[in-house]
């Protein structure tokens, strides 16, 4: 399709349903969950963004992760279908915990391959088309506010452990951003939440949901009038306030049945929050819509050599009795040997391509990782803009991001991030943010 723009700044948005079939698997737990029912039904949207000189694309699609080399095939897929450049386009995942498998994960199952093809691609070219139609001028108004809908998860105990459940004493980021835009007589468009929390408010329910984003966008969503994207913030060590002092809600772990409450109670705080920063925005200005891109280089540790493998192995013991992350640990470690038979080339580094958005002072920065809210909070404050939305899960899923200073106490969360083939350097924390604020400052300078 071609795209006909001029050099006012215009916006258009569009959703399409990407509920799975009922019996197939949900992800998001290593315990078998054949959905029961469609408590609500999933989505993807597309936002289009033009200043007549450039066109971009940032899509949420309401599912677990997607691997980065899935995400990149999407993207190209849309490219060829619209026109816009592959690198002008952004892909989240919400990381509802209650959606299809998309990525195979060693002891959590494989990746749905049907459902991509037949449901996720074709509903998101979709709704890109439809959203690139759509576009209208627009004006945009942001507002933030302090949100307890989620709380760090990560709980220790008295002999100082690190396990999933409520630490009120943790880090996380309470932000909660409302970007809204309207139609140059003032109607409202469209509104994007952003909040890094975990989608696990369903708990292990066989229930296909958004979790608790789904609550808070038809809440705003009923009060505005206005179309609602939510783009997850970082969420990697960040749960939800759950009644029951965990971050999973109730269910029948045989039946996979639940009356649902632990979702509707978070959902219902964040709601609160979400219109409370919308009514707080007064003002609605013209957009200055730029695109910046750049590449990030984060270097990995030598891999491990063929004893440190072995000894490794030795000390995980049978794989017949193993659970969780170290199932994934030991299908890492024997790729590994792999390597190391077969002679391959070694990886040095992890690098992707980085677009940035940004809209005024309001930039969104990409993360493809679960990344922990001290990172977020970080690049927040040495970033050249005053609202600086750090993304999870956006354009690949490399699995945790923890700061440094959480290595030492282990966890489940670090666990997964020292587990993968090819291990990132523990102060990766710190060259994501710098490498960020590299790409910002290029960026600038250019423009």
């Amino acid at each position: 399709m071609a795209i006909i723009m001029d050099k006012q700044f215009k916006i258009g948005v569009a959703r399409e349903i990407i509920s799975p079939k009922l019996g197939t698997l949900l992800q998001g737990y290593p315990r078998k969950r054949p959905a029961s029912k469609i408590y609500d039904n999933l989505t993807v949207s597309a936002i289009a963004f033009s200043n007549g000189d450039i066109c971009g694309l940032m899509i949420s699609a309401e599912v677990l992760q997607i691997p980065a080399q899935t995400v990149d095939a999407i993207k190209e897929f849309i490219s060829n279908q619209t026109g816009v450049d592959k690198l002008n386009i952004s892909f989240s995942a919400t990381h509802t915990h209650s959606g299809p498998s998309l990525e195979s994960m060693a002891g959590w199952g494989e990746a749905n391959n049907e459902y991509l093809e037949e449901i996720l691609i074709p509903q998101t070219i979709k709704a890109s088309k439809k959203a690139l139609e759509n576009m209208i001028p627009a004006v945009m108004g942001v507002s933030t506010t302090e949100s307890l809908a989620g709380v760090n998860r990560r709980e220790y105990n008295a002999k100082g452990g690190v396990s999933l459940g409520q630490n009120p004493f943790g880090v996380s980021d309470k932000t909660l951003t409302v970007v809204a835009f309207k139609d140059l007589e003032g109607k409202p468009i469209l509104n994007i939440v952003h909040y890094g929390c975990h989608p696990t408010s369903a708990g292990s329910a066989w229930y296909v949901t958004r979790d608790w984003p789904g609550v808070m966008i038809d809440s705003l969503e009923k009060h505005t009038g206005a179309t609602t994207v939510f783009f997850n913030g970082a969420e990697g060590d960040v749960g939800p306030r759950v009644t029951n002092g965990r971050t999973g809600g109730d269910s029948n772990l045989e039946t996979g049945e639940s009356t649902m409450m632990d979702m509707i109670e978070v959902g219902s705080l964040a709601a609160l929050d979400a219109t409370r920063a919308y009514k707080q925005i007064k003002e609605y200005r013209e957009v200055d819509f730029k695109i910046i891109k750049g590449k990030v280089s984060l270097p990995y540790k030598p891999l491990l050599s063929v004893e440190e493998v072995n000894a490794r192995l030795v000390e995980l013991g049978d794989p017949e009795n193993l659970h969780d992350a170290s199932i994934r640990e030991y299908a890492s470690l024997m790729e590994v040997l792999k390597i190391h038979q077969e002679k391959a080339e070694v990886e040095k580094a992890l690098e992707y391509e980085q677009t940035l958005f940004v809209l005024n002072s309001t930039i969104f920065v990409p993360f493809p990782f679960e990344m922990f809210s001290s990172i977020a909070l970080r690049l927040r404050k040495f970033s050249p803009f005053e609202n600086t939305l750090c993304v999870c899960l956006t354009n690949g899923s490399y699995s945790y991001l923890p700061g440094e200073e959480d290595l030492v106490r282990g966890g489940y969360e670090v666990n997964m991030f020292r587990g993968g083939v090819y291990k990132l350097k523990d102060d990766t924390d710190w060259t994501i943010v710098k490498e960020n604020l590299r790409i910002m400052s290029e960026g600038l300078d250019n423009k």
